[in-house]
């Protein structure tokens, strides 16, 4: 027999979906005609045009990832200069850099 304790056990919750039908080819073919309505223009005033998000999607990660590999270049130049001067700073204060030969 369990004793009773002062916090309860939590309940275990249950996962519910209800699914949904879902028809391609009728997304698709409203999609299509939507398309051809609005480049003739014979869009209905209540009915937006939604364009194909799927390829803009893709187009835009397209042109992210050239951003990206430009600016992962513009980093690796910065950070090729700022070793380089690090270094020779390093190397001036070990080996004594002579600045008087700038001096006339």
């Amino acid at each position: 027999m369990a004793l009773p304790g002062f916090f309860k056990k939590p309940e275990y919750k249950r996962f519910n979906i209800q699914p949904r039908y879902w028809d391609p080819a009728k997304e698709e073919r409203e999609e299509r005609e939507n398309r051809i309505k609005a480049e003739l223009g014979m869009t209905d005033d209540n009915d937006q045009y939604i364009p194909n998000i799927k390829g803009q999607i893709r187009r835009s990660l397209r042109h992210k990832s050239a951003d990206v590999r430009q600016t992962n270049k513009k980093s690796n130049i910065r950070l090729f200069i700022i070793l380089f001067l690090l270094l020779f700073i390093a190397y001036a204060y070990v080996f004594g850099f002579d600045l008087s030969i700038l001096k006339m």
